[in-house]
């Protein structure tokens, strides 16, 4: 160990002998903790990890979408660094004070935070976690498309340039999108495991005292019954989950933090793409039976451990209401992108998270905004949660919601003031009243309403909003009538022989929403199929 002349030979002598002999004893408890621990890369690091320390500090990218000028990027993760420099878990006087002991009289914990000021300094305890979605967004059809080998290879380039920070990362539904060079769901995925030496793509990695970060990953893209793009956990990973958190439990003093591309339905984030709505890609597991979708909220409740729960998805800032939410003792956070190209408002932002014994502490880097002397990206306090009180305190305002390309996706609540307890006749004409909000539950127990100028179904568990069932071009000037308190619903309007009547009927499963995007490599074939034919017939046209 060659860190700072014979002091420091001393020390990491005696803490190498320290931590052999402790090795196995902390290892093997933290394998009678889990039984799907992973394979622990840096076994020192891993037991240094799990003994001593409450603090941590976390960057957390959000969709990544490498672009072919990475110069912001590149700024972004400059940006990053030097954010954590600025809120730094380094405490330069006590590790001078230990510096200043004989080797022998230091304890283990104090040995390992001697040798880990020399090896990471200011970056000390602070890992990086990517939410996924590593590729550009257009598909050329070349290596480098999202979800090919090169796209990985090139994500793995970025990611080493915040070393020594160690990575924690997910797949997001594009990171599968290789069709090209991939048959297959499962051969796609073992090609991104393979690029960063997973042997799941699902994770958990102990980063302090009592401290567990949990990774959830899509794992369907061709074989989606719907849109491809839904971020689908399978039910083994699901298991997986759930026997962590019961390895890990509340009752212990555990804190589990939770990393998923989409957000689990019923978080409370409002802040969302009305395409994913449309399409029924907003949510864990949107497209699923309602057990498979609620699964996630109904872990939260059950087991308090879980703390935070991160996710992206939606390329959206962090200075709208509800990016943050709090939900049976949960901070659920959206997270921004930091390339130009995927913006979807102009704001490029990661999140820095910071824990200690006492909570947590979530930060905003806003690249786009910089300091004019400095040009330093701005670095703000989003929110801090106390574990103690279980109270989430926010630290700014936000912006209104101003952009007609994306919305803020009501979520009923019964004191809305909005519930038609018993609905009978007209519950809304898009024509006298076209900004009309409300909601009811049909007689079969689903939940609809009228919000945005669309007829809506909402997961009548979590009020969460599942899909459009009238689009607002098809409801536009039409009255929505709910026919013998929720047994029959029906659109009416101006017709060509006088008024047209029109019953809105459930989908074969019992819900209402309508599922409109399809798997994209059905479609592909389809196109493939189709310009075969047009071909056809032009060649045979010229014969």
């Amino acid at each position: 160990c060659r860190m700072g002349g014979l002091w420091m030979h001393g020390v990491c002598t005696l803490f190498i002998g320290f931590m052999s002999s402790a090795r196995g004893l902390v290892v093997s408890s933290l394998n009678r903790r889990s039984s799907a621990v992973l394979p622990l890369r840096n076994s020192i690091a891993a037991v240094r990890m799990s003994a001593t320390r409450d603090s941590f500090s976390l960057v957390v990218l959000g969709d990544l979408h490498m672009e072919d000028d990475m110069s912001a990027h590149d700024e972004a993760r400059a940006d990053c660094l030097a954010a954590l420099r600025s809120i730094s878990l380094l405490d330069t006087a006590e590790v001078e004070r230990l510096r200043a002991c004989r080797a022998g009289e230091l304890s283990v914990s104090e040995l390992e935070l001697v040798l880990d000021a020399a090896r990471q300094g200011e970056l000390i305890d602070a890992h990086l976690v990517s939410l996924g979605d590593l590729g550009r967004k257009d598909i050329r059809h070349e290596p480098g498309d999202a979800g090919t080998s090169k796209c990985f290879a090139d994500a793995k380039a970025f990611f080493d340039g915040f070393a020594p920070l160690p990575l924690h990362l997910i797949t997001g539904n594009h990171d599968l999108e290789g069709l090209d060079e991939f048959e297959t769901d499962s051969a796609n995925l073992q090609a991104w495991m393979s690029t960063f030496g997973l042997d799941t793509p699902y994770w958990s990695a102990q980063v302090a005292r009592r401290t567990l970060l949990v990774g959830l990953s899509t794992v369907r893209f061709r074989d989606a019954p719907f849109s491809s793009h839904e971020v689908y956990i399978d039910p083994d990973q699901l298991a997986w989950f759930e026997n962590t958190l019961e390895a890990h439990p509340a009752k212990d003093g555990w804190r589990v933090l939770v990393f998923s591309h989409a957000p689990p339905m019923g978080s409370g984030l409002r802040v969302l793409q009305g395409v994913h709505i449309r399409n029924g890609c907003a949510w864990l597991n949107h497209c699923g039976s309602p057990d498979e979708s609620r699964a996630f909220l109904r872990l939260v409740r059950a087991h308090p451990q879980i703390k935070l729960w991160c996710s992206g998805h939606f390329h959206l800032s962090h200075n709208f209401e509800d990016s943050i939410s709090y939900k049976d003792g949960c901070a659920f956070v959206q997270v921004g992108v930091i390339g130009p190209a995927s913006t979807r408002d102009g704001r490029r932002q990661t999140r820095l998270v910071q824990g200690d014994a006492a909570g947590l502490r979530i930060y905003t880097v806003s690249h786009h905004e910089r300091d004019p002397s400095t040009n330093a990206a701005t670095v703000r306090l989003d929110a801090e949660l106390d574990y103690d009180s279980a109270q989430l305190t926010l630290a700014h305002g936000s912006d209104a919601y101003d952009d007609d390309d994306w919305f803020s996706a009501y979520v009923p609540e019964e004191a809305d003031g909005c519930y038609l307890e018993s609905p009978n006749g007209q519950v809304a004409c898009t024509q006298s009243a076209p900004k009309s909000v409300c909601w009811w539950h049909m007689a079969d127990g689903k939940t609809l309403g009228v919000h945005d100028r669309q007829l809506v179904e909402y997961d009548a568990e979590t009020l969460s909003p599942l899909g459009i069932v009238v689009a607002e071009d098809k409801l536009a000037g039409r009255q929505v009538v709910v026919v013998n308190e929720g047994e029959a619903l029906v659109l009416m309007g101006e017709g060509e022989g006088g008024t047209a009547v029109e019953v809105v009927h459930p989908n074969e499963d019992g819900s209402y929403w309508r599922r409109v995007q399809r798997n994209k490599r059905v479609r592909l074939e389809e196109k493939a199929r189709e310009a075969l034919a047009r071909q056809w017939f032009e060649e045979q046209g010229k014969a």
